[in-house]
């Protein structure tokens, strides 16, 4: 048998809460109560405190949500005239995720275009249009203008990786900035209850992230929130770009700009060749072994654990839905595994947390009130759980594996020490009241 790997739990010695970094990016499509693919019940179970509205449109067929080009479908239109604006659909979208319990952050932008053409990832013609479009927006969500609401919606991001030259912005790096300025000056000036920022580049290079934030010292632009993205298997990697990234604002005088890791995924697959070969692509997206099966789900477990000591603000999987291979369910409404890892989190997320070690990065052991959550990544060695300071009177052992989703398995204590059933990549949640 392999070196037992036994991770220690003292219920003596509080170590803080534990932190709601579990934020998710979508919401439920609005449709019909009891439709085959409401997921409205199911989002909820994950109790995520803030949805990021980016790609809506994408898995929302014909229907016109968040992005700006929908809401203001005509850019030579009066930007001042309530008739040129279509919120309808929008918000039904946003309500949906309100009765499930997450708030939202509001990407102003357009989504991700994969198509022949690119008909919005591009500058907007005429920036101070686009910034006042923008205001009426945050007035119709928060001010109720325009048939609106109060919603005081707090999150505001501009634009979405304009670091990502054709999917997403087709023009110099520069010009971004001069339209994040721009939008949030009179943002903030306008709404200085709300938190502006971005820029949700597509990843933590120093270089860009340098530019970024020079160019907004330059124009004396706020930035309550900086925000980035991470797609790799790499546990560790995601884990420590928070304190690097901390470490460049602080730098460059933004030590109270909170960071926000806003898209992440578990990515062990190769770009190229997922665009370009339909078998492939479809085993990364729902094979055992790919982007959503059972590494994914202890790998996202262990990060939102490792993230609980780091200085990151919030994160935000992509996505808490469908989206086409990248969400937490198939195109038929079915959970991946990742669904059930998240889920879990959920249940120890802004309680009580308490000490907790692992002798070893590949797993991870956090300590909620009346729930420990415990992953392992890639491994096979066995686990064991040492309660010090006492033995919690009644346990449960839920595992996720690749044949459990979650269900209680049998695993007796002797003494203090609990012993975990399973075998590789496995999420372990125990209740311990």
């Amino acid at each position: 048998m392999e070196h037992q790997m036994k991770l220690t739990i003292d219920y003596t010695r509080k170590a803080g809460t534990v932190r709601r970094l579990n934020g998710v990016n979508l919401a439920p499509p609005p449709i019909a109560e009891k439709a085959s693919r409401d997921l409205s019940a199911d989002f909820a179970a994950l109790r995520a405190p803030y949805a990021r509205l980016h790609d809506a449109s994408l898995e929302n067929g014909n229907m016109r949500l968040v992005d700006v080009p929908f809401l203001f479908g005509n850019c030579d239109a009066d930007a001042a005239d309530k008739a040129n604006y279509y919120f309808r659909q929008t918000d039904d979208y946003l309500a949906t995720c309100r009765r499930c319990g997450s708030d939202i952050i509001y990407r102003l932008g357009v989504s991700i275009e994969h198509g022949i053409g690119r008909y919005y990832a591009f500058p907007p013609e005429d920036f101070e249009k686009w910034s006042d479009i923008c205001v009426n927006i945050v007035r119709h969500y928060n001010e109720g203008w325009n048939d609106g609401f109060a919603w005081n919606i707090r999150y505001w991001e501009i634009w979405n990786e304009p670091d990502l030259a054709g999917n997403m912005w087709n023009a110099p790096l520069e010009r971004y900035f001069e339209l994040y300025a721009l939008t949030a000056k009179k943002l903030k000036a306008r709404f200085p209850g709300v938190r502006v920022g971005g820029p949700a580049y597509a990843c933590s290079d120093p270089g860009r992230i340098n530019a970024f934030l020079d160019a907004c010292r330059a124009a004396d632009a706020p930035l309550d929130f900086f925000s980035w993205h991470c797609y790799t298997a790499d546990p560790a990697e995601i884990a420590a770009q928070p304190a690097r990234v901390r470490a460049l604002l602080d730098a460059k005088g933004f030590t109270g700009t909170e960071l926000h890791l806003n898209e992440w995924h578990y990515f062990n697959a190769d770009w190229k060749k997922l665009r370009s070969d339909a078998r492939y692509c479809r085993e990364v997206h729902t094979g055992a072994d790919g982007i959503n099966g059972i590494d994914a789900a202890a790998f996202a477990v262990s990060v939102l654990t490792r993230w609980q000591d780091t200085p990151l603000d919030l994160g935000n999987y992509y996505t808490a839905t469908v989206m086409q291979g990248w969400g937490l369910f198939d195109n038929y409404g079915i959970p991946f595994k990742t669904y059930h890892a998240l889920k879990a989190f959920g249940e120890l997320a802004g309680g009580a947390r308490f000490r907790a070690a692992s002798p070893s990065p590949e797993v991870t052991v956090l300590a909620g009130d009346g729930a420990v959550l415990v992953s392992r990544f890639k491994s096979t060695k066995p686990v064991s759980v040492v309660f010090e300071g006492g033995m919690p009177e009644r346990m449960q052992v839920h595992l996720l594996d690749r044949e459990h989703d979650l269900e209680p398995v049998a695993a007796e204590p002797a003494g203090n020490v609990l012993a975990l059933p399973g075998e590789g990549s496995a999420v372990w949640l125990i209740a311990t009241a």
